[in-house]
């Protein structure tokens, strides 16, 4: 790079700095002085006149002051933080709290400080860190076997006290602020799950094993004379198949899978069937069902097919097909919930379902309409449709 590049580039970071925040130089005009500090804000420029005296981990602040030019460190409760000294100024300091840095309730003995150390000394603010309650996103399987691992993911999972299904306490196994594993029941149950932590309370709006919703199961019957689909040869394995999750499901296991498009080995579908599901739009509806994808996938799809008051509404599932998985495949850790708005299910016209309580068919087909596939292992499991 040459000089008149070097030159554009601070000059550049100068300029920025002084657009966000209105900066008085770029220069260490005075970095030898004590450094003070005299207020902490948010960056956003819309609260730019508040004061902080504590904030959530990962906040991005702004650590107001004098002689702070000559930044070398920054400690949120003696935990040192990371930070980009070109953006700062000696009246200012850009920092992002750190996400696992020690909170006042989480950790005794913390400090309730900002430290930060210049060239010409140490200054101290007092400042809490506070931990918001806790957020569950989501399970990794909603189906968990017996003495199985539960895998819930969330957020803010800090100093956790209990985590139920139903009034059951659950083992926990292992925790960290987002995620969290327990150890389900000896026996089979079919609860919410609960979990408490030293800031609040969370719980799912579904229940782990439920049923609600169901489509097929291929326990339960999808016809009205006690078939568990109506069509299709798409193999279903029995309950005492060492991989089942709750009872019996459909599993495609096959090398050379030809590029046709369909195949009656691939499908299963129900016919005109009334599901029961409660009334309502599509929009406060999502479609979930488990699936077992035991080898890396790359190509083929599962086109998932819902007729709701004579119209086809589809949807296909091909989650490989992301720059996340371009270069490895997509394949699960045993079983995983897959988690679709059912507004995402389309007709010819682009259209969405106007009334869940109208759906009377599911159809879902393994197909491979575009290149052959040397080997596939899938399973599908639990296919519904319940309120978000």
């Amino acid at each position: 790079m040459n000089f008149r590049n070097i030159f554009k580039t601070a000059f550049g970071l100068c300029l920025a700095a002084g657009m966000l925040l209105s900066f008085q130089s770029c220069n260490d005009d005075d970095v030898d002085g004590a450094p003070m500090i005299s207020n902490v804000r948010l960056l956003d420029p819309t609260k730019a006149d508040s004061s902080l005296n504590a904030a959530e981990p990962g906040s991005l602040i702004v650590i107001q002051g004098q002689n702070l030019g000559s930044v070398m460190k920054v400690y949120f409760n003696d935990f040192e933080a990371t930070f980009n000294a070109a953006l700062g100024s000696n009246s200012n300091v850009i920092v992002t709290i750190p996400a696992n840095a020690p909170t006042k309730a989480v950790d005794a003995g913390v400090s309730n400080k900002i430290r930060v150390q210049t060239k010409g000394g140490e200054a101290t603010y007092d400042f809490v860190l506070s931990a918001p309650t806790p957020v569950l996103s989501g399970l990794y399987s909603e189906f968990v076997k017996p003495g199985g691992n539960l895998v819930i993911a969330g957020d803010y999972f800090y100093n956790i006290k209990s985590v139920k299904v139903g009034t059951t306490d659950l083992q926990i196994v292992n925790s960290s602020v987002k995620q969290i594993t327990v150890k389900m029941p000896a026996t089979a149950v079919s609860d919410v799950i609960t979990v408490e932590g030293e800031f609040g309370t969370v719980k799912t709006s579904y229940k782990v094993n439920g049923t609600e919703g169901n489509l097929v199961n291929f326990d339960i019957p999808a016809t009205s004379w006690g078939s568990e689909v109506c069509w299709g040869a798409a193999p279903i394995v029995p309950a005492t198949d060492p991989a089942a999750i709750s009872g019996k499901f459909s599993r495609i296991k096959q090398t050379k899978l030809p590029a046709t498009g369909y195949a009656d080995a691939w499908v299963f579908s129900t016919c005109s069937f009334d599901f029961k599901l409660a009334a309502g739009p599509a929009s406060e509806r999502q479609f979930k069902f488990e699936h077992n994808i035991a080898e890396p996938w790359k190509a083929g799809k599962y086109d998932i097919t819902i007729t709701a008051g004579g119209t086809e509404f589809n949807y296909s599932f091909q989650p490989w097909n992301s720059t996340e998985y371009a270069a490895t495949g997509y394949q699960t850790n045993g079983w995983r919930t897959a988690v679709i708005e059912l507004s995402e299910f389309k007709n010819a016209a682009g259209g969405s379902i106007l009334d869940a309580s109208k759906i009377t068919d599911l159809k879902v087909l393994f197909n491979t309409p575009d290149v052959a596939i040397a080997s596939f292992n899938g399973s599908v499991d639990n296919f519904r449709i319940v309120k978000k």
